[in-house]
């Protein structure tokens, strides 16, 4: 008898109790009861006896996709051959999305030879082999996946109603508001909501966003991030303390929440069960005046913002062919590159702090550009002068060879086995010598095997760091002649450059891996 190893495959998404009308209903889809369906339904069969099972449970995942933590690892598994059998209660625990479903019920765990059985519907693997469920489960789960798109938009339908009532669907409750006592309704926070209304006031007041910015982290006024780890709040991120800046400003500042207006919809995912979210025009927004108590008047809010549209920004060169690529050593912003006579880089983050180390960072464009041009050039000589392609061609030709040797070697090992089986029939052999030959070959056979693999494994290294190495020697063909910095050259060739606060350039080039091959 085939000895098991069973995965026990559990699941429970929140919209599969959000839509339960009953306690019995609950009871029947959760983890527990799923639990013990398969356990009762294992020891009735006595082929499971004695098999190794392991469980695995995810518990608040949707099954519209496959993107949830124990269904990765007891997928994983499977492909490593630890697992040759999968038991669930029925084909939705496993997923909703039919197609997905169907290709690993016909296509994957075939291949794999792995088991597979929904109790509920009847469905064993074992007495399809060399064929497909048919229809009954295609159109099984084709309904669950209809189930899935029609439990969305009823879920979708009932937020709404939620929400035009005053109540709070959304994630982390925004800066200056907390949850009411039920939960479902937003209050002023007002340890917060004094800050909110200062930085209103003095924008309104014709102050600058980096000038105020400046005034709060002196005087340690904590930020949305700060202020909301200090009351206990999980936020389900890992963001190290931060500090005020002229971007967190104008957040709150274009933030209409804070006029007492709700918005939602700004982002809508792609399809049911994705996480891609794609970016909403304003006017299919789905907004609530008077959702809940304003922390600022409209004639406030409407001023604040006002007064930034009016205000002069900084002029930086937008054209430049270094935008967005030169980042500050000290914080890890991004540097901007004011556009005057001799056009320089400073930090983002210049005097937001005191003590800051980026309040001394300036470097000249000039500097950046002679830097990236001087290294360029040796790049290009060294790629003139060093034959690093016949170096590739001489390791893989030698490689292949030493490849080519351990498969002849590997060839002479089921011709051993059936000269010792025949010795064995005939006598010559008896019974424990065989046994421990045989076991000698095939551990022999095994090792040579693993010196295969992983000679392949660096011929395939080798051949791909060639072909790499190739990609950068054409561009650098393709740029040896150029006399100035272009922005195609940095686009291709350079991932972003580094300034330190003394002076220090570093250059990460996009092919580096290439460029230390030859160094």
């Amino acid at each position: 008898m085939k000895k098991y190893t069973i995965a026990k495959y559990i699941r429970l998404s929140m919209e599969d109790l959000d839509l339960c009308d009953s306690e019995e209903k609950a009871e029947s889809v959760s983890i527990s009861n799923q639990r013990n369906f398969i356990n009762v339904f294992m020891e009735q069969k006595e082929e499971f006896k004695g098999a190794e099972v392991r469980e695995f449970v995810d518990d608040g995942y949707s099954g519209t996709n496959f993107d949830r933590p124990a269904m990765k690892e007891m997928l994983r598994l499977c492909k490593q051959g630890e697992i040759n059998c999968i038991i669930v209660k029925d084909l939705s625990r496993f997923g909703r999305n039919y197609l997905e479903v169907g290709d690993y019920l016909e296509q994957i765990f075939p291949f794999l030879g792995i088991r597979f059985i929904s109790i509920n519907d009847g469905f064993d693997s074992k007495n399809f082999f060399g064929q497909t469920g048919g229809m009954d489960v295609a159109f099984k789960n084709f309904i669950y996946e209809m189930y899935s798109r029609d439990l969305s938009e009823k879920v979708k339908s009932g937020v709404t109603t939620c929400m035009k009532r005053g109540e709070y669907y959304a994630g982390c409750m925004v800066y200056g508001y907390q949850k009411s006592s039920d939960g479902k309704r937003m209050e002023i926070d007002e340890g917060a909501a004094v800050t909110i209304r200062r930085i209103f006031r003095e924008l309104a007041d014709g102050k600058s966003a980096k000038t105020l910015a400046i005034e709060l982290n002196a005087e340690g006024v904590p930020t949305r991030l700060t202020y909301k780890q200090a009351k206990g709040e999980q936020l389900n991120r890992h963001y190290k303390a931060d500090i005020w800046n002229r971007n967190k400003i104008h957040s709150i500042i274009h933030n209409r929440v804070y006029q007492g207006d709700m918005v939602y919809r700004k982002a809508v995912r792609t399809r049911v069960g994705s996480k891609r979210k794609v970016t909403q025009p304003e006017e299919k927004w789905f907004v609530i005046p008077e959702h809940h108590e304003a922390i600022v008047s409209r004639e406030l809010f409407k001023k604040a913002n006002d007064s930034i549209r009016k205000r002069k920004t900084a002029e930086y060169d937008r054209s430049s062919v270094h935008r967005g690529i030169v980042f500050c050593g000290c914080c890890g912003n991004r540097l901007e590159l004011r556009k005057t006579k001799t056009p320089y880089y400073l930090c983002k983050r210049r005097n937001l702090l005191d003590d800051a180390a980026c309040n001394e960072l300036r470097v000249e464009k000039e500097q950046i550009e002679r830097t990236i041009w001087t290294i360029w050039q040796e790049h290009c000589r060294l790629f003139a002068t060093i034959p690093v392609a016949s170096l590739y061609e001489q390791q893989i030709e030698k490689l292949r060879k030493q490849e080519k040797i351990l498969k002849q070697s590997l060839e002479r090992f089921p011709a051993e086995k059936i000269n010792l089986y025949e010795q064995f029939c005939s006598s010559r052999v008896k019974q424990d010598m065989f046994l421990k030959e045989k076991d000698q070959l095939s551990k022999q056979e095994e090792v040579v095997r693993k010196e295969i693999e992983k000679v392949s494994g660096q011929i395939d290294m080798l051949e791909k760091r060639q072909k790499n190495y190739q990609c950068a020697a054409d561009l650098v063909e393709r740029y040896r002649t150029s006399e100035a910095l272009t922005e195609e050259f940095m686009s291709e060739m350079v991932e972003k450059i580094v300034v330190y606060e003394d002076k220090r350039i570093e250059i990460v080039w996009k092919y580096r891996e290439e460029f230390e091959e030859i160094l």
